[in-house]
């Protein structure tokens, strides 16, 4: 449980699972920097607060789903 919140040192021997997971991981964590840029493009800029807050909420959920998706696939 601990690897959730913190990752084991990579190994370069965790498969082609892995390495699915870890590209899905990374692709992941960059959509959800940009959908957190563009909530808070739209906070600053007051266009819709209730679209930002959702955006946000997005870019959060988001991230740790493909955090667990990299556990599962290469096990870090």
């Amino acid at each position: 449980m601990p690897n959730l919140i913190w990752p084991r040192a990579l190994s370069s021997d965790v498969g082609a699972s892995g390495l699915i997971g870890r590209t899905i991981h990374w692709l992941g964590v960059a959509m959800a920097l940009a959908f957190l840029i563009t909530a808070i493009g739209f906070a600053v800029d007051g266009w819709s607060m209730s679209d930002a807050v959702w955006l946000s909420v997005i870019a959060v959920v988001m991230a740790l789903a493909t955090r667990g998706i990299r556990f599962l696939l290469a096990r870090e």
